[in-house]
């Protein structure tokens, strides 16, 4: 929420600096997020009025303006097209400076001297938002009966410093500009200033020849109104639009803005009607079977009969709490309005606003609830103001529809405990006056004991626990003693799944991988492009963020693709990442839960090749314990079809491996070549290892043979290695690849393999005899398998 701390200052003396105003409030428990001058940099631009105008004699699309400026008269060139004699506007004088920094002096246009110029809201460094295009693209006029001579920063408060408070959900009573003043006051101990509201003798009842009102729905639990005749709709003062654009509001005419204002100063939303466009004499709250409206924003708005509506009886006119109808908005033939000011149930108008895809500054107030007492009081207030401004004449009497008046909420608080609980020693008189500062009726019953009478506005206290709140931090959070906590603790450990998962990423960071963290939410467009969509298998989501955020991933691919299209796209020449987090899956019973999968991607680009990220995976499964892994070839669609295989252990499937695919390198704006691999983390914690058994050195030297063989091209080197493996028993130590040669001396579409194996025995020393039996059994089985050949 927006605060001006310039219309803060009407109710409460702040004396001190802008900035130590804000730690104030946000150690008493109002959050300050920013403060911001409105525009800092503006200085010695006075207000003016234009006498003459004449055609500047060497240039058609100049004019020179005689100005005074209250002290004297000045002659000022311009271009605009908008001014004209007799209008008020914003002077810049010889010395002046606009909002970015320029420094204004004495110009020479073709021969005529300007002494300044005319500033636009631009130069002024207000916010263009809250302005018409018409008005942005001319000099700001100023209201005819402005004083001449004024300081424009102070005319205008440009040297307001507007202060973004943050609000939790529970303090509704700090949505406007006299609950911040109560929290203000009862920060630095200060008297806080009453506002003036219509107060004339309210005991006719002219009203009733006009008006009636039935509220048939409990989600209204009050509903007043007031009937006033319009002397005319023009804007409103300038210190009413002022107020109003400081705390982000556009001004529209007087009688809107009066409702504005209000709604900004007490936190109660208004809003007026046109009598005559009501075309009924009476108001009715209620639901409705009516399927649409036109609401002030000129859309047609789908409702039904969960959403309550102000109607005339027959016709919505307005959606209760979020915005009004478009066949009652005031207009320049507004003669009479009806004024409402009502307190709606704020579930009610959560569910209507969210369904209506509409969020105002009403329902964004009815939504965190607004206090019934309050609808009267803002009634009155604007009724004061519209006649106070000339803007109405007000039809005596008033229609108050209040069938439970809210009773006031009283609670006992005991001292000692208040001091227990928080953790401090304060005397009950202390305590007294800290909740009378916070606008709390507070009487002593009993020794230690007080009797507390909540506000009607502070809805957010319950009990105890909320009073000694109130109590700790009018004490002040930084004057509470630290203490060491107390009651028994017990030691914490890592769960092994936990140690299991550290141990993998220290590995991976010691091998120069860079942890990413990445969103789990992911796109249909992001899917397809990745050449899998597995539609069956998704999981939705029922309200989105956006459509580039409304599934589940189902793989962690994409968005390592992501991070690497990100680096590769930031010159980065090379990367290797590493993620390990949950993928998502529907469940295949329709009544359970999605599953969720940890997974675990690496990748790499740039200077590494696929060998690099399969060493990078072995090296993996060799901490992890897990010996001898099979690459067989295969795996997804995003992967290159001859560059890609899938691991196993045994029968274990793992995950895959391979080069990116080129469709999916284009897809993601990726480098030509990039290479991932994706683990099941459940099936490599349920595959390792986690005994760590000693083995004695070697006592006994090894024997090496080496062997090489020629079989067919397109069979795979790891079917190779295990029927190695199979035939060797638990002679052989390591078998290592060392040599793959195609060419003259080898048949085409065949290959040589070349194998160094080591033999050793742990108990004695191996001979031919224990070593050649085992070499043929070898052979025997490459032969009758794989059709291979012993190459000489």
């Amino acid at each position: 929420m927006l605060v001006s701390l310039n219309w803060l200052k009407e109710y409460v003396d702040i004396n001190i600096a802008p900035y130590d105003f804000g730690e104030v409030l946000t150690m008493s428990g109002t959050k300050v997020e920013t403060l911001t001058v409105v525009s800092e940099n503006v200085s010695n631009i006075l207000t003016g009025k234009i006498l003459k105008i004449e055609q500047h004699p060497n240039a058609d699309k100049l004019v020179v303006c005689t100005v005074d400026i209250g002290t004297d008269e000045r002659i000022i060139v311009t271009a605009a097209k908008n001014v004209f004699e007799g209008a008020v506007v914003p002077v810049a004088v010889d010395g002046a400076v606009t909002a970015n920094g320029t420094e204004i002096g004495t110009s020479d246009f073709r021969g005529v001297l300007s002494y300044g110029m005319f500033c636009s809201i631009e130069e002024l460094g207000m916010n263009a938002d809250l302005f018409s295009k018409e008005i942005m693209e001319g000099i700001y006029i100023l209201p005819a009966n402005t004083p001449l001579g004024m300081d424009v920063r102070k005319l205008l408060w440009l040297d307001d410093v507007i202060i973004d408070v943050e609000l939790t959900a529970n303090r509704s009573d700090c949505q406007s500009i006299v609950g911040i003043a109560k929290e203000s006051a009862a920060a630095l101990d200060l008297p806080i200033r009453d506002f003036k509201i219509y107060t004339k003798d309210e005991k006719r009842n002219d009203i009733s020849n006009y008006l009636a009102v039935k509220v048939e729905n409990e989600a209204c639990s009050r509903y007043v109104a007031k009937l006033l005749k319009v002397k005319k709709v023009e804007p409103s003062p300038l210190w009413i639009q002022v107020k109003l654009m400081n705390s982000g509001v556009r001004p529209i005419n007087n009688i809107v803005d009066v409702t504005n204002y209000v709604m900004l100063e007490l936190g109660q939303p208004l809003h007026a009607f046109d009598y005559e466009s009501l075309k009924s004499k009476e108001i009715v709250v209620k639901t409705t079977n009516d399927k649409k409206i036109i609401t002030l924003d000129n859309k047609e708005r789908n409702i039904n009969d969960s959403m309550l509506m102000i109607t005339n009886g027959s016709i919505p006119v307005a959606i209760a709490g979020v915005m009004g109808g478009e066949n009652s908005e005031i207009t320049d033939n507004t003669s009479v309005i009806v004024l409402e000011s009502a307190c709606f149930y704020k579930n009610s108008v959560r569910l209507t606003s969210k369904q209506l895809g509409l969020r105002t500054e009403a329902s964004s107030r009815f939504e965190k609830g607004v206090d019934p007492e309050l609808a009267n009081i803002a009634a009155l207030r604007a009724t004061y103001l519209l006649e106070e401004i000339g803007a109405c004449e007000v039809i005596e009497g008033i229609i108050d529809v209040y069938p439970q008046p809210v009773s006031p909420k009283k609670l006992s608080l005991d001292i000692d405990w208040v001091n227990a609980f928080i953790g401090i020693s304060v005397s009950e008189d202390a305590v007294a006056n800290m909740l009378k500062r916070l606008f709390f009726t507070v009487k002593s019953c009993a020794s230690g004991k007080l009797e507390i009478e909540v506000p009607s506005f502070r809805q957010d206290i319950e009990g105890k626990q909320d009073l000694a709140e109130e109590v700790a931090r009018m004490f002040g959070y930084d004057n509470i003693p630290s203490t060491i906590m107390g009651g028994e603790t017990m030691i914490g450990g890592k769960t092994p799944i936990q140690k299991y998962e550290d141990a993998i990423k220290n590995i991976l960071v010691g091998q120069g991988y860079y942890e990413t963290l990445t969103t789990s939410f992911t796109s249909e467009k992001r899917l397809i492009a990745l050449n899998s969509y597995f539609k069956d298998t998704l999981v939705r989501l029922v309200n989105p963020l956006g459509e580039e955020n409304s599934i589940m991933r189902h793989t962690l691919i994409g968005h390592q693709l992501e991070v690497i299209s990100l680096n590769y796209n930031r010159k980065n020449p090379s990367g290797r990442f590493f993620e390990l987090a949950n993928t998502y899956h529907k469940s295949e019973a329709p009544d359970e839960l999605p599953r969720e999968e940890k997974m675990l991607v690496i990748s790499t680009y740039g200077s590494d090749d696929y060998f690099e990220l399969k060493g990078m995976v072995e090296l993996l499964l060799t901490h992890s314990g897990i010996n001898h892994p099979t690459f067989s070839a295969g795996g997804s669609d995003f992967l290159h079809p001859g560059r890609k295989s899938v691991v196993y252990v045994d029968d274990v499937r793992l995950g895959e491996i391979g080069e990116i695919h080129p469709s999916v390198v284009k897809n993601y704006d990726l480098p030509k070549r990039c290479y991932v691999c994706e683990l099941s983390f459940k099936a490599l914690y349920e595959s390792c290892v986690t005994d760590i058994k000693f083995i004695d050195l070697p006592k006994f030297p090894a024997s090496n043979r080496d062997l090489a063989i020629q079989l067919k091209a397109d069979i795979p080197a790891s079917s190779v290695e295990t029927i190695i493996r199979k035939n060797s028993g638990d002679i052989l130590e390591s078998i290592e690849l060392f040599d793959v040669y195609t060419g003259e001396q080898i048949p085409e579409n065949f290959k040589s393999l070349a194998y160094a194996l080591n033999f050793r025995h742990h108990e004695r020393t191996l001979n031919d005899d224990d070593i050649n039996p085992v070499i043929e059994k070898i052979l025997e089985e490459l032969n009758s398998s794989l059709d291979a050949q012993i190459r000489e």
